[in-house]
């Protein structure tokens, strides 16, 4: 039961991080009654309630131009996470990891061409609706514990000092990776 609740939580979490659209908000009150149905600590539910009060008080066209800005404008808040691993070195050990990373999707039958709508293999809304999609619980530890979890603590640290609506998203995204992958070794 725990993994069909997983899969919920992590397509409701990428469905938030895609482009904002005027079912923002109801998409948000719907992954915090999946939150609020499963085993994730109440800070989370904080950081989505902090998340969707701020949404609150923007007009559509504003939060479109802070997720433009956000996550597309500004290289320490890029989705592409793989840019957290290798962020000054050179391109070549990003693009292996792309490669690995998509012939992983391939491997495991997701549609990752479907999803990913020109995105790169590494881009968070991919890799979310990847966590939500994948039944081979082994790989999905493995690859939270080598890749997602480190790149989500650097993204979650550049959010701690902005003013943005979007760190409470990735706050809360931050903490529910890092709660399965404790609870796994703790397995």
């Amino acid at each position: 039961m725990q993994a069909v609740i997983q899969k919920n939580i992590y397509t409701h979490l990428a469905d938030l991080l895609e482009f904002p659209r005027e079912d923002i908000r109801p998409k948000v009150d719907e992954c915090i009654v999946a939150i609020n149905d499963s085993q994730y600590p109440e800070d989370v539910v904080k950081e989505l309630m902090s998340f969707r009060n701020d949404l609150d008080r923007l007009s559509i066209d504003t939060l479109q131009e802070l997720y433009s800005y956000t996550f597309e404008l500004v290289s320490d808040t890029t989705l592409d996470i793989g840019y957290y691993l290798h962020a000054g070195q050179d391109g070549f050990k990003r693009a292996s990891n792309l490669v690995k990373i998509k012939a992983m999707y391939r491997d495991n039958g997701f549609p990752f061409d479907e999803v990913a709508k020109g995105e790169l293999p590494d881009h968070l809304v991919v890799i979310l609706k990847f966590l939500g999609f994948i039944d081979d619980e082994a790989l999905k530890r493995d690859f939270m514990k080598t890749f997602v979890v480190v790149t989500m603590e650097k993204l979650n640290r550049n959010f701690q000092t902005k003013k943005n609506a979007y760190r409470h998203l990735v706050g809360a995204i931050h903490k529910i990776i890092d709660r399965d992958v404790k609870n796994e070794e703790v397995k």
